[in-house]
């Protein structure tokens, strides 16, 4: 699935829990230099995942010390976190806050999933990233275990609801197992991901996956009507 989970966190992952108190200069630059250090740990788990990734490296490639990057995240475990955190505040943003989270509606969830891959295919560092850290993180002592696991429930409850809601309005066939759905979905979007990295970014995945959401669709659809444009 691409790597985007439709129920935003709490707040921006990078900013420091605020007190009340003004904005000053010195405040914004250190929230601009959280950010700056999230889009170096980004580039850096992408290229090498999590476990290779050096926070040395990292701090260097922001133009701080690595004492200066402990200051803003404590420990590496830390800033995986918040780059997770981050990218999933962006998915919503982007797409997912045009779903109605109470009555979901199946189509147009696939639309939008659709849509995220599209963008994702834009930014090929990150989608090789996700890559990288789900597979690494099946191992129970990964920083990131915890997290996809969670994740991968989330997606997986949140299309039984929208396939459930579906059935109940007459928009899908009675016979659909929403559990079923969201397995499928998962298994073929990583996999698609995965041949699309091992191609070095030359097969057509955007193309492929949506013949595929399309044909799941009209599967599904009680009148057989696909993705739509």
């Amino acid at each position: 699935m691409p790597d985007a989970e439709p129920t935003p966190p709490a707040a921006n992952p990078t900013e420091k829990p605020a007190r009340t108190r003004r904005r000053t200069g010195t405040y914004a630059a250190a929230d601009d230099r959280r950010r700056r250090i999230v889009e170096a740990a980004m580039g850096h788990f992408a290229e090498r995942g999590y476990l290779n990734a050096s926070m040395q490296k990292i701090a260097a490639d922001v133009g701080i010390s690595y004492a200066g990057l402990l200051h803003h995240f404590g420990n590496k475990r830390e800033l995986l976190r918040t780059v997770l955190e981050v990218r999933e505040l962006q998915a919503v943003e982007l797409f997912y806050s045009r779903l109605d989270l109470e009555r979901p509606d199946l189509v147009q969830l696939l639309g939008l999933i659709c849509e995220h891959t599209a963008f994702n295919l834009t930014q090929p560092g990150l989608m090789q990233m996700y890559t990288l850290l789900s597979a690494e993180a099946t191992a129970e002592d990964h920083p990131a275990h915890a997290y996809f696991r969670e994740r991968y429930a989330r997606i997986t409850a949140l299309i039984e609801k929208a396939a459930g809601q579906g059935v109940s309005s007459g928009a899908l066939d009675p016979g659909t197992d929403g559990t079923t759905v969201a397995r499928e979905l998962l298994a073929v979007a990583d996999g698609f991901q995965i041949q699309w990295g091992l191609s070095d970014g030359t097969w057509d995945m955007l193309g492929a996956y949506r013949n595929y959401l399309d044909r799941l669709c009209r599967r599904l659809t009680a009148d057989g009507s696909g993705l739509g444009e």
